[in-house]
């Protein structure tokens, strides 16, 4: 089957979780992802988790199928090839914070010169035209910022740190449609631009369908303030009777009748949004172990799933089945999580490869670009210096 994005080329400048989901999806569906890193250390991934074949499992994620080309960008050589590349790149995709990428000369300004149908996609915290610009934040606090996390936790231990660093994630997936989308039309005969997203926006946005409800006037919001977010017994997270937990989230009432009869407690049915049969229900469940609700609910339809952890995850059939977990290209021995995206039944793409050195393709991309020889003299004097640079991202101080 062949890549969906083949011949699709990215020129990645972003650094950390926003931009790198971005370019793992991309190269993922087939894209030639050309990442650019500082010389010598790379980019923050590399630092993220334990060691894994020849990289961190951090990397081996993020940056699993992308070509890495090291580049100061706070040398005018290294500039100078940015600009190179962008002009047979489709996309460009940044996360510096409004105004860096400027000052270092690979703003849009300066690349849609040498590109004019260069889609040039920017990620930062909160967006440019507000009072925020330019503060420095990580996923927490987007989220914070946005009302999420005061939305979410309990009424008794107050707000709570999401599992999953949603501002990141949603907010470089919806950077992904946005530069996709601008690519159909560059495709389609329109001129390249500037794609924007800012992450606390992205948040916000996530955020719209209860957000939404309180402009219309419903005074609910909080901990446990909605039927999704733990006001009822019908979608809560219950003890068991060894500690270990059941996820409910029978939304539906055919559901919930369904599972108050597997917890023999059909007078339950009728109470499914009274937030005083919660202490019920969690009298029941904590009377079982979580493997006992798993074999008497196996096979009924009740929206009630175990809490597992990645043990139990790296091994579930479902996941295996859906190719979730799955083999590097070339590391065989290391597995990696696959992408989510199907298309005729099965993935688009095998994932790999990843341990990628830092500037490991710079021989064959600067001889694809007629680079000057002075471009890889500045790679192999780098030393760091002061002023606006790759560090200057959203998610870190300036």
């Amino acid at each position: 089957m062949n890549p969906l994005l083949s011949g699709v080329r990215v020129l990645d400048l972003s650094r950390m979780l926003p931009g790198g989901v971005i370019s793992q999806m991309l190269a993922d569906l087939g894209a030639d992802v050309v990442k650019v890193e500082r010389p010598g250390v790379g980019e923050e991934s590399r630092a993220f988790g334990v060691p894994v074949a020849g990289t961190t499992a951090g990397h081996a994620f993020l940056d699993r199928g992308k070509r890495s080309v090291a580049l100061d960008l706070q040398d005018p050589r290294g500039v100078r090839a940015v600009h190179a590349l962008a002009q047979d790149a489709d996309v460009v995709l940044e996360s510096f914070r409004p105004g860096v990428a400027d000052r270092l000369g690979v703003g849009y300004d300066d690349l849609i010169a040498v590109n004019p149908r260069l889609v040039y996609c920017s990620i930062n915290g909160y967006g440019t035209g507000g009072p925020r610009d330019h503060e420095p934040g990580h996923d927490l606090n987007y989220l914070a910022y946005a009302g999420a996390t005061g939305f979410g936790g309990s009424r008794t231990h107050g707000p709570a740190i999401a599992g999953v660093q949603t501002a990141d994630i949603v907010g470089g997936l919806t950077g992904g449609v946005g530069l996709l989308a601008a690519l159909l039309g560059v495709r389609a005969g329109g001129d390249g631009c500037h794609v924007e997203v800012g992450l606390a926006d992205a948040a916000l946005w996530a955020l719209g369908i209860h957000v939404s409800s309180w402009l219309a006037g419903d005074e609910a919001q909080g901990p446990e303030s909605t039927a999704v977010t733990g006001a009822t017994p019908s979608y809560r997270v219950y003890e068991c009777a060894d500690g270990r937990h059941l996820a409910v989230g029978a939304v539906e009432p055919r559901f919930w009748a369904e599972f108050t009869e597997v917890l023999h407690r059909p007078d339950l049915a009728a109470r499914q949004h009274d937030p005083q049969a919660i202490a019920e229900v969690a009298d029941v469940v904590a009377t079982r172990t979580l493997d006992e609700w798993a074999k008497l609910l196996e096979g009924r339809e009740t929206c009630a799933t175990p809490v597992q952890d990645f043990a139990e995850v790296a091994r579930d059939p479902q996941f295996l089945a859906r190719q979730m977990v799955v083999p590097v290209a070339g590391a065989p021995d290391h597995q990696q999580i696959g992408t989510p995206v199907h298309v005729d039944g099965r993935p688009p793409a095998r994932v790999g490869p990843a341990a990628v050195g830092v500037g490991q393709h710079n021989a064959e991309i600067f001889a694809s670009h007629d680079l000057d020889p002075d471009v890889h003299a500045a790679v192999l004097s780098w030393a760091p210096a002061s002023g606006p640079s790759l560090n200057d991202t959203p998610e870190e101080s300036a």
